[in-house]
């Protein structure tokens, strides 16, 4: 029958796992799969300890008892204290990674935002609020100022509904962002003559953070 023990080091790990990829952490799933495990093993493993009688029988078998007793006491705070240690180090270092990545974040920052109707040679053409549905495509021009060598923004697309909010998603693409104060980018959608309306890029982190936005419309050709 499995101890409280075991049963809790198996409810608390099952636990930070699941967080772990949530978080998608994969090395520190392994790490508390092994640590859990090894745990087990050792709570299970027989004990071999052997006291010898000395010839007071009942005082070595009181004292035998007792000894063991603290023994086995003593071994399962030990491992307590040593998977709570581990347990505070897994925490420890999912922080440590969740601060990082909201430093990265802080690294980028958006310099100019713009819709053109073209892109050549990294410049943006026919930037504009307001473009006729009888365009071809419609490009979001992004440049960020980045500090890090391998970072990502999102370029979500969206249509505006009836109550003038943005929560039809139309198109998300994901963009690498290098290392420069000045990079350039930008994604691109192609129109159709039914696509008038309002609408908006919103630009994210790789975590969702909003960046930037930018509001447009297209209107219908004049007959």
């Amino acid at each position: 029958m499995i101890n409280a023990h075991i049963f809790l080091v198996i409810l608390v790990t099952a636990i930070l796992i699941i967080f772990a990829e949530h978080q998608k952490l994969r090395n520190i799933s392994w790490i508390l799969f092994i640590g859990c495990v090894t745990y087990i093993l050792l709570m299970l493993e027989p004990e071999n300890t052997q006291i010898t009688n000395t010839g007071y029988d009942e005082l070595t078998t009181i004292d035998s008892s007792y000894l063991s007793e603290e023994k086995n006491y003593l071994m399962e705070n030990d491992n307590i204290d040593n998977v709570t240690a581990t347990v505070v180090k897994v925490v420890d270092t999912m922080t440590s990674k969740k601060a990082d990545i909201n430093n990265d974040i802080q690294s980028l920052e958006i310099v100019t935002l713009a819709i053109a109707t073209d892109v050549v040679e990294k410049t943006p053409l026919g930037v504009s609020r307001l473009f006729l549905n009888d365009i071809n495509a419609l490009y979001c021009f992004t440049v960020v100022d980045n500090t890090l060598k391998n970072n990502k923004i999102i370029h979500n697309w969206k249509r505006c509904e009836d109550d003038y909010t943005y929560e039809q998603n139309y198109f998300k693409n994901f963009i690498e962002v290098g290392d420069s104060p000045n990079w350039r980018c930008w994604s691109r959608i192609t129109i159709r003559p039914e696509m008038t309306g309002d609408w908006k890029v919103v630009v994210t982190d790789i975590i969702g953070n909003q960046l930037d936005s930018i509001e447009f419309s297209i209107i219908p050709t004049s007959e």
